[in-house]
């Protein structure tokens, strides 16, 4: 039976201290490059594993990030989560998950469970009924670092976002170029940052191009298929019909071109439509669907490299905000 090696081991091994072992396994800048060097190729050799139990009997699991997302099954969350698990991972990090299923009551445990095991840091996505942050200033409470992306509270901390508001802009002005003049944002709740700047964007737009007709359209629960027929249900059951659709969720788009299917109507030829976020059914569709793509790997990339730098260097990292741009692909439904 093979037995385990400990961090103690390594440090009677190498004549080094233990404390200075765990932060090399931890990658913390504090230890010389050629002592984390010399630890590290050690503890691979000899097939050093972390020790969870004896982490959660300290109550301290310090190399652990927690990912707070509202739904593991959106793409856009899913990607993220996939990219900073695998740059976390080479760096000695391990990852949990946490799901809030875009309810705030879940999400206030979730913190609690984070406090109670003193994880290392935390990236987080807030959920549709999230209006008020003060669950989350404990974990700065605790100094448990936090980064937020996408979206985000208005606590003092750093966030990482894309350009919601002018990439809204840029597809209003595109649909306006193609001929559309009745065009419908339909969107989440304007209590979230990504909804309330995207809708500030289609506002302005329609605007500033003294088009006579505006409508946003807010789904106020999840955003399924079935809330995408009820939407869109909604939208053409009155007497001036909108001529295209800027929609924030391709799932909900799904729902919209299943109600134009059902009524006959055509796109592009009867309605226009953009997409929020990209899959592969956009661009498979017939015709494909215009989408605004987000940087997912950009802002995976910049997320986790801010909290493994306040992890680090709790009381240096400023609490910067990074704006990161989206761009628009243009397909036939537009």
């Amino acid at each position: 039976m093979a037995v385990r090696v400990t961090i103690k081991d390594i440090a009677r091994e190498l004549n080094i201290h233990h404390s200075t072992v765990s932060r090399a396994l931890r990658d913390d800048k504090r230890v010389k490059s050629e002592t984390k060097k010399k630890i590290v190729e050690y503890a691979k050799s000899h097939g050093y594993q972390v020790n969870m139990s004896a982490l959660h009997l300290r109550g301290s699991i310090r190399n652990v990030i927690a990912i707070i997302v509202p739904n593991i099954n959106h793409q856009f969350f899913s990607n993220i989560i996939s990219q900073i698990t695998n740059l976390a991972s080479a760096n000695g990090y391990v990852v949990s998950i946490f799901q809030s299923n875009e309810e705030y009551d879940r999400e206030k445990e979730i913190i609690n469970t984070i406090i109670q095991n003193n994880i290392a840091g935390v990236i987080a996505s807030v959920s549709m009924q999230t209006a008020d942050g003060s669950h989350f200033e404990e974990l700065v409470k605790y100094k448990i670092p936090l980064v937020f992306f996408d979206r985000v509270c208005a606590i003092d901390v750093p966030k990482v976002v894309v350009n919601n508001y002018e990439i809204m802009k840029q597809a209003v002005d595109l649909m306006i170029e193609k001929g559309y003049k009745r065009i419908v944002h339909v969107t989440g709740t304007s209590l979230l940052n990504v909804f309330r700047d995207r809708q500030r964007g289609y506002t302005d737009a329609v605007n500033l191009n003294k088009l006579n007709f505006q409508k946003v359209y807010q789904v106020g629960k999840g955003f399924t298929i079935g809330d995408g027929k009820e939407a869109a249900k909604e939208l053409f059951s009155v007497r001036v019909k909108p001529d295209a659709i800027l929609c924030d969720s391709y799932t909900l788009l799904l729902g919209i071109i299943s109600y134009l299917d059902e009524i006959g109507l055509k796109v592009p030829e009867d309605v226009g439509l953009i997409g929020f976020g990209e899959n592969p059914v956009m661009e498979v569709m017939k015709p494909g669907i215009t989408a605004i793509v987000q940087p997912d790997a950009e802002v995976a990339k910049w997320t986790y490299k801010i909290l493994e730098e306040k992890i680090n260097n709790a009381d240096e990292r400023e609490n910067e905000s990074i704006m990161l741009s989206s761009k628009i692909i243009e397909r036939d439904s537009c």
